[in-house]
Protein backbone atom coordinates (compact mmCIF):
# COMPACT_ATOMS: atom_id res chain seq x y z
CA UNK A 1 0.00 0.00 0.00
CA UNK A 2 1.09 3.49 -0.83
CA UNK A 3 1.74 5.45 2.49
CA UNK A 4 0.04 8.70 2.45
CA UNK A 5 2.66 11.25 1.75
CA UNK A 6 3.23 13.82 4.86
CA UNK A 7 4.04 17.64 5.06
CA UNK A 8 4.45 19.41 8.46
CA UNK A 9 2.61 22.53 7.27
CA UNK A 10 0.63 23.95 9.46
CA UNK A 11 -1.80 27.41 8.60
CA UNK A 12 -3.65 28.71 11.02
CA UNK A 13 -5.77 32.13 11.58
CA UNK A 14 -7.52 33.00 14.72
CA UNK A 15 -10.46 30.47 14.44
CA UNK A 16 -9.03 27.55 12.18
CA UNK A 17 -6.32 25.70 11.52
CA UNK A 18 -5.39 23.46 8.74
CA UNK A 19 -3.05 20.76 9.95
CA UNK A 20 -1.27 17.39 7.94
CA UNK A 21 -3.31 14.77 6.96
CA UNK A 22 -2.42 11.63 8.61
CA UNK A 23 -2.93 7.56 8.07
CA UNK A 24 -5.57 7.48 11.29
CA UNK A 25 -7.68 10.80 9.33
CA UNK A 26 -9.43 7.87 6.99
CA UNK A 27 -11.39 7.01 9.52
CA UNK A 28 -12.79 10.46 9.32
CA UNK A 29 -13.04 10.69 6.03
CA UNK A 30 -14.67 7.68 5.48
CA UNK A 31 -17.49 8.67 7.71
CA UNK A 32 -17.81 11.93 5.58
CA UNK A 33 -18.10 9.88 2.59
CA UNK A 34 -20.83 7.84 3.40
CA UNK A 35 -23.42 10.90 3.96
CA UNK A 36 -24.65 11.35 0.43
CA UNK A 37 -25.60 15.13 1.26
CA UNK A 38 -21.93 15.89 2.07
CA UNK A 39 -20.99 14.48 -1.42
CA UNK A 40 -24.04 15.49 -3.34
CA UNK A 41 -21.81 18.93 -3.01
CA UNK A 42 -18.41 17.89 -2.42
CA UNK A 43 -18.52 14.93 -5.26
CA UNK A 44 -21.43 15.45 -7.54
CA UNK A 45 -22.33 12.13 -6.48
CA UNK A 46 -26.22 11.38 -7.06
CA UNK A 47 -25.71 7.69 -5.39
CA UNK A 48 -22.33 7.85 -3.89
CA UNK A 49 -20.74 4.16 -2.46
CA UNK A 50 -17.18 4.62 -1.78
CA UNK A 51 -15.43 1.60 -0.53
CA UNK A 52 -12.41 2.64 1.75
CA UNK A 53 -9.92 1.66 -0.18
CA UNK A 54 -11.23 3.79 -2.85
CA UNK A 55 -11.39 6.48 -0.56
CA UNK A 56 -8.06 6.08 0.14
CA UNK A 57 -7.14 5.76 -3.24
CA UNK A 58 -8.31 9.07 -4.11
CA UNK A 59 -6.15 10.61 -1.25
CA UNK A 60 -3.26 8.87 -1.98
CA UNK A 61 -3.13 8.93 -5.51
CA UNK A 62 -3.60 12.86 -5.45
CA UNK A 63 -0.77 13.45 -3.16
CA UNK A 64 1.69 11.33 -5.08
CA UNK A 65 0.43 12.29 -8.45
CA UNK A 66 -0.12 15.88 -8.28
CA UNK A 67 1.80 16.91 -5.10
CA UNK A 68 -1.00 17.77 -3.35
CA UNK A 69 -0.64 18.88 0.56
CA UNK A 70 -3.73 17.65 2.12
CA UNK A 71 -4.74 19.26 5.60
CA UNK A 72 -8.06 18.36 7.69
CA UNK A 73 -9.78 21.52 8.95
CA UNK A 74 -9.73 22.52 12.70
CA UNK A 75 -11.63 24.79 14.88
CA UNK A 76 -9.20 25.92 17.95
CA UNK A 77 -10.77 23.57 19.72
CA UNK A 78 -9.38 20.49 18.06
CA UNK A 79 -13.06 19.59 16.15
CA UNK A 80 -12.36 18.69 12.79
CA UNK A 81 -15.05 19.85 10.54
CA UNK A 82 -13.60 18.94 6.85
CA UNK A 83 -10.45 18.34 4.57
CA UNK A 84 -9.08 20.58 1.72
CA UNK A 85 -6.14 19.85 -0.64
CA UNK A 86 -3.66 22.36 -2.19
CA UNK A 87 -2.79 20.68 -5.49
CA UNK A 88 -0.87 21.21 -8.78
CA UNK A 89 -3.38 21.81 -11.57
CA UNK A 90 -4.84 18.67 -12.76
CA UNK A 91 -7.63 19.96 -15.00
CA UNK A 92 -6.55 19.58 -18.59
CA UNK A 93 -8.88 22.11 -19.73
CA UNK A 94 -7.45 24.79 -16.95
CA UNK A 95 -4.01 24.07 -18.29
CA UNK A 96 -2.00 27.31 -20.05
CA UNK A 97 0.24 26.97 -22.88
CA UNK A 98 3.36 27.68 -22.32
CA UNK A 99 2.48 26.56 -18.38
CA UNK A 100 2.46 28.98 -15.47
CA UNK A 101 2.46 27.28 -11.77
CA UNK A 102 -0.96 27.05 -11.69
CA UNK A 103 -2.56 25.70 -8.05
CA UNK A 104 -5.75 24.29 -7.39
CA UNK A 105 -8.23 23.99 -4.22
CA UNK A 106 -10.42 21.18 -2.97
CA UNK A 107 -12.34 21.16 -0.17
CA UNK A 108 -15.00 19.42 1.66
CA UNK A 109 -16.66 20.46 5.08
CA UNK A 110 -17.68 16.94 6.33
CA UNK A 111 -19.38 18.16 9.47
CA UNK A 112 -22.83 19.14 8.49
CA UNK A 113 -23.57 20.97 11.44
CA UNK A 114 -20.67 23.49 10.74
CA UNK A 115 -21.77 24.51 7.10
CA UNK A 116 -22.24 28.09 6.42
CA UNK A 117 -20.49 29.63 9.52
CA UNK A 118 -16.94 30.65 7.09
CA UNK A 119 -14.82 27.47 7.80
CA UNK A 120 -14.49 27.13 3.97
CA UNK A 121 -13.91 30.44 3.49
CA UNK A 122 -11.24 30.47 6.20
CA UNK A 123 -9.47 28.10 5.31
CA UNK A 124 -9.61 28.76 1.67
CA UNK A 125 -7.74 32.37 2.35
CA UNK A 126 -5.37 30.69 4.62
CA UNK A 127 -4.53 28.78 1.30
CA UNK A 128 -4.37 31.54 -1.08
CA UNK A 129 -1.88 32.94 1.30
CA UNK A 130 0.70 30.03 0.94
CA UNK A 131 0.17 29.28 -2.58
CA UNK A 132 0.75 32.88 -3.69
CA UNK A 133 3.39 33.73 -0.72
CA UNK A 134 5.24 30.14 -0.29
CA UNK A 135 4.56 28.66 -3.42
CA UNK A 136 5.07 31.34 -5.93
CA UNK A 137 1.49 30.47 -7.76
CA UNK A 138 0.70 32.20 -10.67
CA UNK A 139 -3.29 31.61 -10.35
CA UNK A 140 -5.40 29.10 -7.74
CA UNK A 141 -8.33 27.77 -9.56
CA UNK A 142 -11.25 25.66 -7.96
CA UNK A 143 -13.84 23.21 -9.17
CA UNK A 144 -17.33 24.07 -8.34
CA UNK A 145 -20.64 22.52 -9.44
CA UNK A 146 -23.51 25.11 -10.49
CA UNK A 147 -26.01 23.39 -8.13
CA UNK A 148 -23.27 24.28 -4.70
CA UNK A 149 -24.54 28.04 -4.60
CA UNK A 150 -22.83 28.72 -1.07
CA UNK A 151 -19.84 26.96 -2.47
CA UNK A 152 -19.38 29.31 -5.82
CA UNK A 153 -20.38 32.34 -3.02
CA UNK A 154 -17.69 31.38 -1.05
CA UNK A 155 -15.19 30.99 -3.68
CA UNK A 156 -16.12 34.28 -4.92
CA UNK A 157 -16.05 36.27 -1.58
CA UNK A 158 -12.00 34.92 -1.98
CA UNK A 159 -11.24 36.71 -4.53
CA UNK A 160 -11.86 34.10 -7.16
CA UNK A 161 -14.07 34.66 -10.23
CA UNK A 162 -15.74 31.89 -13.20
CA UNK A 163 -13.32 31.61 -15.71
CA UNK A 164 -14.91 28.31 -17.77
CA UNK A 165 -18.13 26.67 -17.43
CA UNK A 166 -18.56 22.92 -18.59
CA UNK A 167 -22.37 22.73 -19.51
CA UNK A 168 -24.16 19.58 -18.60
CA UNK A 169 -21.95 17.50 -16.64
CA UNK A 170 -23.71 16.57 -13.86
CA UNK A 171 -27.27 15.12 -13.55
CA UNK A 172 -29.70 15.46 -10.72
CA UNK A 173 -33.10 13.52 -11.70
CA UNK A 174 -34.01 14.88 -15.01
CA UNK A 175 -32.11 18.31 -14.53
CA UNK A 176 -28.19 18.72 -15.71
CA UNK A 177 -25.60 21.30 -14.25
CA UNK A 178 -22.33 22.66 -15.39
CA UNK A 179 -19.10 22.18 -13.77
CA UNK A 180 -17.69 25.66 -12.86
CA UNK A 181 -13.83 26.63 -12.89
CA UNK A 182 -12.96 29.63 -10.74
CA UNK A 183 -9.70 31.32 -10.38
CA UNK A 184 -7.66 33.66 -8.62
CA UNK A 185 -4.52 35.47 -10.08
CA UNK A 186 -1.32 36.60 -8.52
CA UNK A 187 -2.16 40.09 -9.17
CA UNK A 188 -5.71 39.67 -8.52
CA UNK A 189 -4.95 38.24 -5.39
CA UNK A 190 -2.21 41.00 -4.58
CA UNK A 191 -4.61 43.94 -5.49
CA UNK A 192 -6.88 42.68 -2.68
CA UNK A 193 -3.70 42.34 -0.05
CA UNK A 194 -1.43 45.39 -0.11
CA UNK A 195 0.43 43.87 2.79
CA UNK A 196 1.73 40.98 0.38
Amino acid sequence: MMRLPNHDLHLADDQIRLRPFTESDFKLIARWFKDPEVLHFSEGAENPNYSRAEIESIYRGAADKWDALLFVIETTDGKAVGETWLERMNLQRALKEPSDNPWRIDIMIGEKDCWGQGYGRRAVRLLLRHAFEALGADRVGAPVFEFNERSLRMFQACGMHIVRRVPDTVKRGDQRFADLDLEITREDWLSRHDDA
